[in-house]
């Protein structure tokens, strides 16, 4: 009877002790809120496709223009109803920035200002190849690669970054991919297939961009 009492003031004691120096837990979610940089509004710049994005593959017959068009319908699909977010062209562009010379960085606080906003969301495209064959067979998968970048254009610091670089692959060389095959209907996709989802995902994956 001692020892089963003793063995509970044991148990107790070390309970305490473990939630005392544990502390009190933390709602992950409002941590994250309390972590964010509050923006005024959020400038969406046009897509830029790199020189190198296309390959030499003419494949689809996309021109770096083509991709650019179709990645900024892709971005405004999803973040064309969001009131804080204000999507730039180039034509836009060209005409708040009437005078081309500063940094980067100087010519971004420019833009924002003028939409009543303190970041800036630069799309990039570095990778889009399509397939070479149908649904069913492949030659070679799609392929494609962007990055997505949020900056603080007062601080010049980076808020929130993504980045997306997949090759489809046979789910047979990488059975964890069982579930994102399922979603593709157990099909070779096209490049324009993988860049919205792609876009899709990584758009949804940013807290700055759910209000």
């Amino acid at each position: 009877m001692k020892n089963t009492t003793r063995s509970l003031l044991v148990a107790l004691f070390c309970s305490l002790f473990l939630t005392a120096c544990m502390g009190p837990a933390i709602d992950s979610k409002e941590e994250k809120a309390q972590a964010l940089t509050p923006l005024k509004g959020i400038v969406v710049m046009p897509t830029v496709v790199t020189k190198s994005a296309l390959g030499s593959d003419s494949r689809g017959n996309f021109t770096r223009a083509g991709v650019a068009e179709f990645v900024n319908g892709l971005v405004a699909a999803e973040l064309g109803g969001k009131v804080n977010v204000h999507l730039m062209t180039e034509g836009q562009l060209d005409g708040l920035l009437t005078n081309s010379g500063g940094s980067r960085l100087a010519q971004m606080r420019i833009i924002a200002a003028k939409q009543d906003s303190d970041a800036v969301l630069d799309v990039t495209v570095t990778r889009f190849r399509e397939r070479d064959g149908s649904d069913l067979s492949v030659n070679s998968p799609a392929s494609a690669a962007f990055e997505m970048v949020l900056t603080h254009v007062e601080t010049g610091r980076v808020l929130w970054a993504a980045s997306f670089d997949e090759t489809q692959e046979a789910l047979s060389n990488n059975l964890f991919a069982l579930g994102q095959a399922r979603s593709r209907g157990f099909r070779w996709i096209t490049v324009e297939d993988l860049v919205r989802q792609g876009i899709k995902e990584r758009l949804a994956e940013s807290p700055y961009l759910q209000k």
